[in-house]
């Protein structure tokens, strides 16, 4: 029996493209080639109980009309926060887009990818400057009066020595800083790519810095970031998630055809929302079908899945981070198997 009382999801991760203007080693989305730009006014149909929405691609200012995505986005889901996800590497179109876009959300954050310092992230993304351009996108974001910016540092072995060099600059640059460790997705990022891992053991002083420096922040967000870090290292040792995952419950993904899966990371489809309405999709047999599956998933431990569950369980997660500050305990205790 389909549940038709489970509220509906507060996140959604929406890619809005798969056209892409990089070539990352970690990621082949660039090599889709297919035209698909769905008409904006697929975004009316969004779910108003949406409290946060990452916009993402591809590449999604290869879109001309992202700052009218952003304008209905805005106004179906009032509570959100929004986010776009960016590789900065179009500076000149994020330059003549950003004030349209800090119009229709004066709270909008970006998020800007950058894997190492200079000739690293070139090497990662495979294009020319692609160092200097993300620096002159941060730059043009702030100039048009974007207030949350942040820099998105995908860990692999070829940039695990620069991870330091990238927080130092965000610390420095009053700027947000997110990690994650290289995931497989046969929807979205691709196969093969936990291969790009570091070896657990090779990158552990690299988090206990990480968690020492976010832990000596006032903010108590910080405090939850390094919580969220120090299990990423758990899970590259363990591949056990340290909180349950809420696919399906708490969030979504939409794909650029309009279908909606449970996550990003798994293929488990639930509907498209150009054939049927959003409340059709949350209470329909597939995702109840889905659901046990996605409990006891264990396939990913990347900050678009986590924080929800985090959130859900704040109580526990301020409780391990009250023992570890008043007990001072080293934050990577655990044993590599």
């Amino acid at each position: 029996m389909v549940n038709t009382k489970s509220p509906l999801p507060k996140s959604a991760f929406i890619s809005v493209t798969l056209l892409c203007n990089s070539r990352c080693i970690h990621c082949d989305i660039w090599k889709n080639r297919g035209l698909d730009f769905l008409p904006v006014t697929i975004y009316k149909k969004l779910p108003t109980s949406l409290e946060m929405v990452d916009i993402t691609g591809g590449e999604p200012f290869l879109r001309n009309d992202i700052p009218e995505i952003v304008g209905i986005i805005r106004k179906r889901c009032p509570k959100a926060r929004i986010l776009i996800t960016t590789n900065g590497f179009l500076p000149s179109k994020i330059k003549k887009y950003a004030p349209a876009i800090v119009k229709n959300d004066p709270a909008i954050a970006f998020r800007l990818s950058l894997d190492g310092w200079g000739a690293t992230h070139e090497k990662v993304r495979g294009i020319p400057q692609a160092f200097e351009k993300v620096m002159q996108s941060v730059a043009i974001l702030k100039e048009a009066g974007v207030k949350d910016i942040g820099l998105t540092f995908t860990l692999m072995g070829i940039n695990q020595h620069e991870l330091k060099a990238v927080y130092a600059h965000c610390k420095k640059e009053n700027l947000a800083f997110s990690l994650n460790v290289v995931h497989d997705s046969p929807i979205y990022f691709g196969k093969g790519k936990v291969s790009l891992q570091p070896k657990p053991r090779s990158v552990k002083k690299e988090f206990d810095y990480l968690f020492s420096e976010q832990m000596k922040s006032i903010n108590p967000k910080n405090w939850g970031k390094a919580w969220f870090n120090r299990y990423s290292y758990e899970y590259m040792l363990h591949h056990r998630r340290p909180l349950p995952c809420g696919a399906g419950e708490n969030f979504f993904y939409m794909d650029p055809f309009a279908n909606i899966f449970m996550c990003q990371i798994k293929n488990w489809p639930i509907g498209n929302l150009r054939k049927q309405s959003f409340e059709q999709i949350w209470y329909s047999k597939p995702k109840q079908q889905f659901l046990p599956a996605a409990h006891a998933c264990n396939d990913c431990w990347i900050v678009c899945t986590a924080k929800d569950a985090i959130k859900k369980n704040k109580l526990k997660v301020g409780a391990d981070i009250v023992s570890l500050i008043t007990t001072g305990k080293p934050l990577l205790s655990a044993r590599e198997p």
